[in-house]
C-alpha cells in the first residue's frame, strides 16, 4: 500500500491450521481493547474461533473467561503459546512489551494480530518482522482503519482524480483522560503518551492519504509535568511538491476524531476516519456538488481486519498492508518528539 515501505515478510506457505478451516485464537492478558474490541469483532467472523485467553492473573483470566464464554484458560502468556490448539494470537499488552511477546509468539509458530504501535523503535520492528519471517508466520499491525471499506473507498476517490492533487489535510485525534488517573496512557514505563496512543492515528491515515513518506517535520508539543508522558501535540508535516498536513493530538479535552482532505478542485471530509462504526461516512463536495458515501453497516471497525487476517493465513492472499509499515509512523514520532525537544525543522 505504501510504495516506499516493502515488506519483509516471505510468501506464505502450508501451516498446520486447525482441521475445521477456521482460525483458532488466544488473548495474551485481559486488556480492556480485547474486550471491547477484538472478542466483539471476531465474533462477527466466520472464520474465526475464540478457544483461549492467558493472564499473570489466574482470577482475573477466570473471570474474563467465564464473562466471554472461552473455553480454555492459562496462567501465563508463555503456556499459551505453547498450545498445539491456537494458531494466532491477539496481542494488546502495553507498548513496550510488544516486541517481547510478539517474538515469542513466532518462535512458537503463532501468527500475530498486534495492537499498535507495532513498538517503541526500529530495532524492535525488525526484529518481531524477521521473527516472523524466519517462523514462517503473519504478522499484521492494529490499524484496522487501513483494511474498512471506507479506506478503501477513499484510496478510489483520491485515485480518480476527482478532487484533483491534493494539497494539504488535517487529521486529528481528541479525547480526555479524567486526573488523576493510573491509565496506561498515562504511565510513562510502559510506553504512554499521547503520540503514542492517539496520534499515531492521524499519523498513519495522513502517510495513507499521500501514499508517500513527509520530508519534513516541525511540531510542538505539551509533556505532562506530573506524568511526565506528552499530552497534547500539533504537527506540521511536509510532503512533496509543497504539500503539507497537520496533524492534531491531546489527551485533555473532547473532540474524537475526523479527518479532511483538500484538493486542488475539491475537498472530502471524513466524520470518522479510524474507527468507522455508527453513522460512518464521507462527503466530497467539488464544484459539481456534494456527494456522499455511506459506511455503517452495523458491524465493528476491526472485523475487517480479521477478516482480511483470516483470508491471509487460509487462502494464501497478500498481506495487504505489511508489518514493516509501522516503520514510517515511527519515524515521524520520532521526528516530532525531536522537533519539540529543539524547536527545529527535522528533516527526513
Amino acid at each position: 500500500m505504501f510504495a516506499s515501505i516493502r515488506s519483509k515478510i516471505t510468501p506464505y506457505t502450508e501451516r498446520n491450521i486447525s482441521m475445521s478451516n477456521k482460525i483458532r485464537w488466544g488473548i495474551i492478558s485481559t486488556a480492556g481493547i480485547a474486550e471491547k474490541s477484538f472478542i466483539p469483532a471476531l465474533r462477527e467472523t466466520s472464520r474465526g474461533e475464540l478457544v483461549a485467553v492467558s493472564s499473570r492473573d489466574r482470577n482475573k483470566a477466570d473471570a474474563f473467561a467465564k464473562k466471554h464464554d472461552i473455553p480454555t484458560v492459562y496462567d501465563d502468556y508463555t503456556s499459551l503459546l505453547e498450545s498445539n490448539e491456537i494458531d494466532a494470537v491477539y496481542n494488546p499488552l502495553p507498548n513496550t512489551m510488544h516486541a517481547e511477546w510478539t517474538i515469542k509468539a513466532a518462535q512458537h509458530g503463532k501468527h500475530i494480530f498486534c495492537e499498535k504501535p507495532l513498538a517503541m523503535s526500529a530495532e524492535e520492528i525488525m526484529a518481531m518482522s524477521d521473527s516472523c519471517e524466519k517462523a514462517n508466520v503473519k504478522l499484521i499491525e492494529a490499524f484496522v482503519f487501513l483494511f474498512h471499506n471506507q479506506t478503501l473507498k477513499l484510496r478510489q476517490i483520491l485515485d480518480s482524480g476527482v478532487i484533483g492533487d491534493i494539497t494539504a489535510t488535517h487529521a486529528a485525534m481528541n479525547f480526555h483522560i479524567q486526573r488523576p488517573s493510573d491509565n496506561i496512557r498515562l504511565n510513562k514505563e510502559l510506553g504512554g503518551g499521547g503520540l503514542l496512543d492517539g496520534g499515531v492515528y492521524p499519523i498513519t491515515f495522513t502517510r495513507f492519504v499521500f501514499g508517500e513518506e513527509p520530508i519534513t517535520v516541525q511540531a510542538s508539543c505539551l509533556i505532562d509535568p506530573e506524568y511526565g508522558v506528552d499530552t497534547r501535540t500539533t504537527a506540521i508535516l511536509e510532503f512533496s511538491h509543497g504539500r503539507f498536513a497537520t496533524i492534531q493530538m491531546s489527551m485533555d479535552g473532547p473532540g474524537g476524531q475526523n479527518a479532511a482532505i483538500y484538493g486542488e478542485k475539491g475537498f472530502i471530509n471524513i466524520p470518522l476516519p479510524y474507527h468507522p462504526r455508527n453513522g460512518a461516512h464521507l462527503s466530497v463536495k467539488t464544484s459539481d456538488g456534494e456527494e456522499q458515501f455511506s459506511f455503517d453497516d452495523g458491524r465493528h471497525p476491526f472485523t475487517q481486519a480479521i477478516e482480511h487476517f483470516h483470508e491471509v493465513l487460509l487462502d494464501g492472499k497478500e498481506l495487504a498492508v505489511p508489518a514493516t509499515n509501522a516503520l514510517g509512523t515511527l519515524a515521524i514520532v520520532e521526528a516530532i518528539f525531536e522537533s519539540a525537544k529543539t524547536g527545529q525543522r527535522v528533516t527526513l
